[in-house]
């Protein structure tokens, strides 16, 4: 007893300092079993305690319809795990708007993850906050960045710029984005383009100023060469930083970038796998009529002459009352009254194309009254409309397009309601099909929204005519859109209304002509808005993730699905490798295509297959020109 009453206090004061560091590492290595093993190889990094789940819930729908596997950790769960465990997650995304304030125990692991090989997306205003909500002089992860981008004290809320936004040809094609919205720049840097918009006479966009050279590639900057996204080398890692508020704009009706970067992040930079959005991976598009009023019937004629009918299927939408612009002006279809019109729909119908609805009833007078607030004055004019065409088709009728693009969300209620299942929609510029929303906690269920492709402000046929666009410039467009459907292996929509056809008859030959040519060698596709969302109602109850394959080396990765009605023609997407896949169970059929591996189920529920991970660098860090 003497004896250790004699010992010094500082040997006391060691043992102890042992003691706490011995149960640190117990306590950490419990915590670190207790954390499930990552079960993809893409994760998005969330706070311990989210002020709100719509918006993870806005990337977990963006990564499930881009085909993208992708989980949800929190930021003590990457922090507990073993240095060899968060090595098996190969990207890890901090999202803006959720994920604001990083503390130095997380910010470290980050940089040590990126360091040692891993990929990080750092987006818009994360990690830019301190615990108290207010910004910091600088960013937790701007040297990981590459330049300064929250110059609050200096500029105050100047720092947010609202401008246009440009990119390179190259990387318009790299993010997987739809012709037509990005148009040429005129700005003194003809080697780039800029985003356009439709419906309004420019984009601006919403991004943080920045400053300083950035040493990577530029993806996307601002006319001043504020770097709007950029992907560098950092250590062994690499890091994207995408400077827009992203999950804001998704849930604001433009998930393009969200959906683009996403895309680019899994597929270019991590080369991983991707659940095609095209039954059998096979790309396509949506032709879409609106057929208004009875001026238009003849023009139907003209469709045949041009050898529409020889193709399809497509989505052929109807407006059926007595009137157009007014009661009692006599100018609408009167479909129930018109047998030209009848024949016309039955013929379409015969030809296997699906017949919608477009809009209340008389065209014009509907589109101009309706708004957010007058559902229940108005739901009676979608219900004769349907009526008229479900009375003449005997079937029920399952799609729809908003007249003049005005679409209230009672209207989308209702169509819920009355079991519709797509519609035509003018939010969600250039993307494929979608469960649009503003309200996340609203959004399964809803009818699949299939937004219109524009090449800047033109859509359809009658808009390049009041536009004075060339015949060639539209012919060169559609032709665009037809090939980049193929090569990305998606699906758009195009929209028209028959009478403007009559100014681009040659246009529509040769477009014919091409999607002739495609379809027959296999590579392309006719689809409806029906068939489509059908396909993709199914696809969403797929369950699937990446992991290491067992007993090969770490280039080997290994696929699992599930779902519990069947896999038949759901199709993954490979980046080309060396070594074909090998398929461990189910049925399948494996084809080598010019740029990848296609893995198409061909029947049950389960799937399970290895491919050989390519190492090319499709993303080869550079400065830019």
């Amino acid at each position: 007893m003497n004896k250790i009453r004699s010992c010094p206090l500082w040997v006391f004061i060691i043992l102890l300092l042992g003691l706490l560091l011995a149960a640190s590492a117990i306590w950490h290595k419990l915590s670190a079993s207790r954390t499930p093993p990552p079960r993809a190889f893409i994760a998005l990094l969330l706070p311990d305690k989210p002020a709100s789940n719509k918006y993870a819930l806005a990337w977990q729908d963006a990564a499930n319809e881009g085909g993208v596997a992708m989980m949800q950790i929190t930021a003590s769960q990457l922090v507990d795990m073993e240095p060899e465990q968060r090595a098996r997650i190969r990207g890890i995304i901090l999202p803006d708007t959720i994920h604001r304030h990083v503390d130095a125990a997380l910010a470290g692991v980050l940089e040590e993850y990126v360091q040692a090989g891993g990929a990080l997306w750092i987006n818009y205003d994360a990690a830019s906050e301190n615990a108290g909500g207010r910004f910091l002089d600088k960013p937790t992860l701007a040297r990981m960045v590459g330049v300064d981008y929250l110059l609050y004290r200096e500029l105050g809320k100047q720092m947010v710029r609202r401008d246009l936004m440009l990119m390179s040809p190259s990387t318009v094609a790299e993010l997987g984005i739809t012709p037509g919205r990005f148009q040429p720049y005129a700005g003194g840097k003809p080697s780039l383009l800029q985003a356009s918009t439709y419906g309004y006479d420019q984009a601006a966009f919403s991004y943080l100023a920045t400053r300083g050279s950035f040493q990577g590639r530029v993806l996307a900057e601002g006319p001043d060469g504020t770097l709007i996204a950029g992907l560098r080398d950092y250590g062994r890692g690499k890091v994207l930083f995408v400077n827009l508020p992203v999950t804001f704009l998704k849930i604001r009706t433009d998930g393009l970038w969200l959906q683009s970067y996403l895309n680019f992040f899994n597929t270019r930079v991590l080369h991983l796998p991707q659940l095609a959005s095209v039954p059998d991976g096979v790309g396509g598009l949506v032709m879409n009529w609106h057929v208004d009023d009875a001026n238009a019937i003849p023009y139907l004629d003209l469709l045949k002459k041009l050898g529409f009918l020889e193709q399809g299927p497509y989505s052929v939408h109807f407006t059926t009352g007595p009137d157009t612009n007014q009661p009692g002006d006599h100018r609408g279809m009167d479909l129930a009254h018109n047998a030209q019109a009848q024949d016309w729909v039955r013929r379409l119908r015969a030809l296997g194309y699906d017949i919608g609805a477009h809009g209340g009833w008389m065209h014009n007078y509907f589109a101009f009254n309706i708004n957010e607030h007058n559902g229940k004055q108005w739901a009676s004019y979608l219900a004769n409309n349907k009526q008229d065409l479900e009375n003449l088709t005997q079937q029920a009728l399952t799609e729809y397009s908003a007249p003049n693009g005005h679409h209230p969300d009672w209207v989308t209620a209702w169509l819920r309601q009355h079991g519709v299942l797509a519609y035509y929609y003018v939010g969600d510029l250039s993307m494929g099909p979608t469960r649009t929303y503003i309200d996340p906690a609203d959004m399964h269920g809803r009818p699949w929204a299939f937004p219109v492709s524009a090449n800047g402000g033109i859509a359809s046929f009658e808009e390049a005519v009041r536009n004075k666009l060339p015949s060639e410039q539209m012919t060169l467009w559609l032709q665009d859109m037809t090939r980049f459907a193929v090569q990305q292996r998606v699906a758009r929509l195009v929209y028209f209304h028959p009478p403007g056809v009559y100014f681009y008859q040659q246009t529509v030959k040769q477009w014919l002509a091409q999607t002739r040519a495609l379809r027959d060698q296999g590579v392309f596709h006719w689809y409806t808005m029906t068939q489509l969302s059908r396909f993709l109602s199914q696809r969403e109850l797929t369950q699937w993730q990446v992991a290491p394959a067992e007993g090969r080396d770490a280039s080997w990765v290994s696929v699992s699905a599930h779902n519990p009605g069947s896999l038949a023609r759901q199709s993954w997407l490979l980046p080309k490798s060396s070594a074909r896949p090998v398929l461990r169970s189910g049925k399948a059929e494996i084809e080598a295509l010019p740029d990848a591996w296609r893995v198409s189920a061909q029947s049950g529920q389960d799937l399970r297959f290895d491919y050989l991970q390519t190492t090319s660098d499709t993303t080869e860090t550079r400065h830019a020109q």
